[in-house]
C-alpha cells in the first residue's frame, strides 16, 4: 500500500478509536451515539425489541434498514449505472413524497395548537421510512456506477418490476421482524441501522471525493480507489462525530 494511503489508514483508525472513546460504553452507547447524530431520538417516535428502545426512531430505522437492504440487494456485479425507468422513477417519486409530507406532518404535530389532518404513528413512520431507503438507494447506486468506473454500461440497475417487487417484499419482511419484537432481533436491527448511518456518508462523501481529484471514470476494481473510499470514509467518521459533539454541546446528554 503507498505511504499515502497507509497514512490516511492510521488517521481514519485514529479517528475511529477517538470516536469510541469518547462515546458511551458498550454496543448500545456506541449504536446510539451513532443515530445521536442523525435523529431526533425521540422515545415516543421510536420502536423498543425486547423492552429496550432502538437507537433510531421508527423513520430513520426504517430508512436506513431499508438502505441497507436495497444497496445490498441490487448492487450490481457489472457495471450497470441506469436510473429505473420513468414509470418506476414516478412510483419512487410518490415514496419520497409520502416520506416528506408524513415527516413534515409528524413534526408539526409535536407543537402545541397543531391539529393534525390524520392519527400519525410509529408504523407510518416505519413504512415511509422505508420506502425512502428504497428511494435513496435508487439515487445513490447510478451516481455511484457513473461516477467511478470505467465505461459504465446505461442499463437501469433496477432492471424489472419483479426485482422492485422482491425489494418490497424484502422491506415488508424486516418491517414485520421489528414489529415482532422479538429480543434477540435487537442488536440486528440496531446495529445494522447505524452502520448503514456510517455506510452512505462514506459513500456519498467518496464520490465528492473522486470529482474533487478529477478521479471520475477511472477506477477498474475497488483497489483502485482505496484512497478515494479511505477519504470519504474519513469525512464520513468527521462529520458523525462534529454532530455529536454539537448535540451534546446544545443538550449536555447523550
Amino acid at each position: 500500500m503507498p505511504l499515502k494511503n497507509l497514512v490516511l489508514a492510521f488517521l481514519a483508525l485514529s479517528l475511529v478509536t477517538g470516536w469510541l472513546l469518547l462515546t458511551p460504553a458498550g454496543l448500545d452507547g456506541k449504536t446510539h451515539a451513532a443515530g445521536f447524530a442523525v435523529c431526533h431520538q425521540l422515545e415516543s417516535h421510536s420502536y423498543s425489541i425486547g423492552g429496550k428502545v432502538l437507537p433510531l426512531c421508527a423513520r430513520c430505522t426504517g430508512t436506513f434498514l431499508g438502505l441497507f437492504i436495497s444497496l445490498i440487494y441490487l448492487y450490481p456485479r457489472d457495471r450497470r449505472s441506469g436510473f429505473p425507468s420513468l414509470g418506476k422513477i414516478i412510483l419512487l417519486g410518490i415514496f419520497f413524497t409520502a416520506f416528506a409530507v408524513d415527516g413534515i406532518h409528524s413534526t408539526l404535530s409535536l407543537f402545541p395548537g397543531f391539529a393534525p389532518l390524520y392519527p400519525s404513528s410509529n408504523l407510518i413512520r416505519l413504512i415511509t421510512g422505508f420506502l425512502m431507503g428504497i428511494t435513496l438507494a435508487n439515487l445513490v447506486l447510478p451516481l455511484w456506477q457513473q461516477t467511478l468506473w470505467v465505461n459504465p454500461t446505461p442499463a437501469p440497475i433496477l432492471a424489472s418490476w419483479r426485482q422492485f417487487t422482491l425489494l418490497l417484499l424484502l422491506c415488508l419482511v424486516a418491517g414485520a421482524l421489528i414489529l415482532a419484537d422479538l429480543p434477540i432481533l435487537y442488536y440486528p436491527v440496531a446495529m445494522l441501522s447505524t452502520v448503514t448511518i456510517f455506510g452512505i456518508l462514506s459513500m456519498l462523501y467518496s464520490l465528492i471525493v473522486c470529482i474533487i481529484l478529477r478521479k471520475e471514470n477511472t477506477l477498474h476494481l475497488f483497489k483502485d480507489g482505496c484512497r478515494i473510499f479511505i477519504i470519504g470514509f474519513i469525512a464520513a467518521l468527521l462529520q458523525i462525530g462534529l454532530m455529536d459533539l454539537l448535540r451534546f454541546q446544545l443538550s449536555g446528554t447523550w
